[in-house]
């Protein structure tokens, strides 16, 4: 027994050995996971023999334990083989295959009487292994040589459990020595196995790193800090060096302009003392050939050669980087002048402003081309874009060195100079360029600009206020004739900050309904009666108050709302017409400015005719007033659109008339109703001079059978002046102020009641 004892302990030390060699090489290697999965099942077959001398020589009640030593170093033998058989070629285990196994080995140990387990599990060992066997054949039979042998010793394995099979009891001792022989021999193949697979994975790796960094487009150089051990093709590139070919190089021997061999060590030593995990660092460096690059450097830790070494990356950066310094460029200067742009002003304006310790100065001038854009439509955008240029040359020129020309956009320019007391030599400076002539291909040319100049800190606190302020300058200049520059005061800019600020309120007041009419009666000449109303748009701005109806119409011009403006008046006055409608039972005309932007718009008829239908209004109730500059600037097209309207039904009144030169001629060629003379006609009266004027329009109206409406009459010399030059209405602040609804529609109730209207009649007979 004490022989079997020896066998059963080296059998188990034979199996730890090979188990724990197996398991060392995975650790080192871990592609090799078959040899993992072959030393666990090592491990577990030496629990077989442990299990059984626990078993068999333990005393009670310690005996026990040995069957679940046998039971699980069965179990996980088995399905750890054939998972090493299946790793190894590749393939895995499937879990069904694994649960077959551990229940078989289980029934087959546990199931059978004690004096039959002597034939049930050898049998059930044998046909796994066998059937392993037989897989790994087929599975590694064309793999390498070393590989083939596993399936031939598993087959050999399960046949040893024959001697069990067929000896029972006195075949154990040698299917223990056999069993031990066969696995050392497969645990000795998967060794070997291991250690060529981890061989053939670091050939790979080798090539593969071969292969990037020999074809790489950025250098690589592996260092000990004193020579250059590696260095691939693209470092030899960049220096225009033999690198890395034959005898290490030392980095004392290259030149000191294209290799920092002082800071190459630093990086080196910080690395290698693990104070940094990874380098970076960039410069210039000058290269064979004299060309000057600018390079990025990565560097961190490896092992070479068994040596403690740093691996440098070297990206050349020149091309990038010079790119984006083109971008920059573009992004900061106007492509076609070459200058700095509005971003390079905002930049130096903030350089000079934010950054002042209080005696700091900065003059700054905006500079505008007066009626380029004309000059673009005359001659052509190429030949204005010839001009600007030569016009930014010169300008250039003129102010020298010390001060910067940017362009903002267009036919804008803008001066920053930093000496404040240099401010009057500048303007001098671009006055006198502005006067000279601009010479380009295409002939020679002499253009007027606006410069509007502010000083920082005198006119601005900040660089955003400095250049409000040379901007509102700049419109102010605007207003002399020819080159002109202006200082920037207050002023100017309140009155720029008030038109914007008047602009974006107005579009608040359209869209919030705050613009309403009042409505100031025509009286009869003769008679006194009322003849109609003339609705006058009105605005009271919230928090503000009346905004004068001169200032807000512009501003409607000016910023395009005059369409939407419009058609709100015209829709809020046909309403009103339709509600007094309904209350009288009849109506009185109401005239309605249009504007000459609204009246030349091609939808504009179709408005008048959707809001005549909506309000169900006669078109007698409407009379529609155009401006005669409206009339003198698009005649064709101010005609087709009064025949228009005149066939709808709808009286046109000419106002202001008499302020324009073509006036007399046009009253022929235009479907008109009435004229309006302009109070400034009437203001005169009654002077001889202007009564003779009036009655000289009032005839010409005579015989064209136009009515003649004479506004602001103020006073009763002027009404009866007005009259006895042949005017058939009157208007103005002697009979009454511009009306509210309900105001006026007491004076139709009174007109319709008989009552007298105050008007000159009653005022005469008094």
């Amino acid at each position: 027994m004490d022989g079997m004892l020896y066998l059963y302990l080296t059998n188990a030390a034979m199996f730890v050995v090979i188990g724990v060699a197996l398991l060392l090489v995975w650790r080192r290697h871990r592609s090799q996971t078959f040899a993992r999965d072959m030393g666990r099942s090592t491990l577990f077959a030496s629990l077989l023999a442990f299990g059984y001398l626990v078993h068999t020589e333990a005393a009670a009640p310690y005996g026990v334990l040995g069957l679940p030593l046998i039971l699980a170093g069965a179990v996980g033998n088995l399905i750890f083989l054939a998972s090493s058989v299946a790793q190894l070629a590749g393939r895995r285990l499937p879990r069904s295959a694994a649960i077959v196994i551990g229940v078989g080995a289980a029934v087959a140990l546990l199931a059978p009487a004690p004096a039959a387990k002597l034939l049930f599990w050898p049998l059930f060992n044998l046909a796994v292994l066998m059937a392993t066997g037989v897989l790994a054949m087929r599975w590694l039979w064309r793999t390498h040589a070393l590989e083939r042998l596993v399936g031939p010793l598993l087959i050999l394995l399960g046949l040893n459990q024959l001697l069990l099979v067929f000896y029972g009891e006195q075949g154990v001792a040698a299917s223990i020595f056999f069993a031990t022989l066969l696995r050392a021999a497969i645990g000795t193949v998967s060794v070997l196995s291991a250690l060529e697979g981890a061989l053939r994975d670091a050939g790979k790796l080798a090539a593969r790193f071969q292969l990037l960094t020999e074809h790489s487009v950025q250098g690589v150089v592996v260092t000990d800090g004193q020579r250059i051990l590696y260095a691939n093709p693209a470092v030899r590139g960049i220096y225009g060096m033999p690198l890395g070919q034959g005898n290490y190089v030392v980095f004392a021997d290259l030149p000191p302009e294209s290799f920092s061999d002082e800071q190459l060590q630093r990086q080196h030593r910080l690395l290698q003392e693990g104070k940094l995990a990874i380098a970076n660092w960039e410069g210039r460096r000058e290269v064979a050939g004299g060309r000057e690059l600018e390079l990025r450097f990565e560097a961190w830790r490896v092992e070479w050669d068994g040596v403690a070494a740093t691996q440098i990356l070297i990206t050349d950066d020149t091309e990038r980087n010079a790119s984006a310094r083109a971008l920059v460029h573009q992004a900061t200067h106007d492509k076609l002048t070459g200058l700095p742009n509005r971003t390079v002003l905002m930049q130096r304006l903030r350089e000079y402003c934010y950054l002042a310790d209080g005696s700091l100065h900065c003059t700054l001038v905006v500079l505008n081309i007066d009626r380029f854009k004309l000059f673009n439509q005359s001659q052509g955008h190429v030949t204005g874009d010839h001009v600007l240029k030569a016009f930014a040359a010169k300008l250039k020129e003129a102010l020298g060195a010390r001060a910067e020309l940017i362009r903002l956009g267009g036919d804008e320019f803008a001066i920053v100079d930093p000496d404040e007391g240099n401010a009057r030599d500048i303007a001098e400076r671009l006055q006198s360029a502005c006067v000279q002539a601009i010479k380009v291909p295409a002939g020679e040319y002499f253009i007027d600009a606006s410069m509007g100049m502010a000083v920082f800190p005198e006119n601005a606190g900040n660089a955003e206020a400095l250049l409000r302020a040379a901007n509102a300058a700049m419109y102010q200049a605007k207003r002399t004739p020819g080159t002109a520059l202006a200082m920037a005061e207050q002023r100017f800019e309140q009155m720029s900050s008030k038109s914007l600020d008047n602009e974006q309120a107005l579009r608040k007041g359209i869209r919030n309904h705050e613009i309403y009419l009042d409505y100031q009666p025509k009286i009869d000449a003769v008679s006194g009666k009322l003849l109609g109303f003339e609705a006058l748009a009105r605005w009271v701005r919230p928090g503000v108050g009346m905004i004068s109806p001169v200032e807000f119409i512009a501003i409607a011009e000016r910023t395009g709302l005059i369409p939407e403006l419009g058609a709100m008046l015209l829709e809020l006055a046909c309403r009103q017409i339709a509600a007094w409608y309904a209350e009288l039972g009849d109506c009185m005309p109401v005239a309605v400015n249009v504007s000459p932007m609204q009246l030349l718009n091609r939808g504009f008829l179709q408005l008048v005719e959707r809001v005549l239908s909506e309000t169900g209004i006669p078109p007698r109730c409407l009379t529609l007033e155009i401006t005669e500059s409206a009339a003198v600037d698009n005649l064709d097209d101010t005609q087709l659109q009064l025949q228009q309207l005149s066939a709808l039904g709808i009286d046109v009144a000419m106002d202001d008339f008499g302020t324009g030169f073509s006036s007399l001629s046009m009253l022929r060629q235009l479907p008109l109703s009435t004229v309006k003379i302009d109070r400034g006609l009437i203001d005169p009266l009654p002077a001889p001079d202007a009564v003779a004027v009036v009655m000289a329009i009032c005839q010409l109206a005579a015989a064209l059978d136009l009515q003649v409406v004479a506004e602001g009459i103020e006073t009763l010399e002027q009404a009866v002046a007005a009259r006895d030059a042949g005017c058939h209405a009157l208007q103005g602040f002697f009979y009454a102020r511009p009306l509210t609804v309900a105001d006026a529609g007491e004076w139709m109730r009174r007109q319709q009641a008989g009552a007298d209207s105050g008007g000159l009649a009653g005022l005469l007979a008094g």
